[in-house]
């Protein structure tokens, strides 16, 4: 999955906001209530995808889970 389809996913979520102007670089800035993480989207992220150990960091950071991306 790349980054632009995780955040794309992420935007259903009427919780969920995502800052991009607070990341830094190639980065967006992603919350949910009191959680928050950064989502790399720099240009190999949008080739290659993210690997799982950062997509399933990413997740539980926010709370959810890849089935709630379904």
């Amino acid at each position: 999955m790349t980054a632009d389809e995780l955040l794309r996913r992420l935007r259903r979520y009427r919780d969920i906001t995502i800052i991009p102007s607070r990341g830094k670089g190639g980065h967006m800035r992603v919350e949910r209530g009191d959680r928050v993480t950064h989502i790399p989207t720099g240009s190999g992220d949008l080739k290659t995808g993210l690997l799982p150990g950062l997509l399933h960091g990413v997740l539980r950071q926010l709370g959810l889970t890849i089935r709630d991306l379904r």
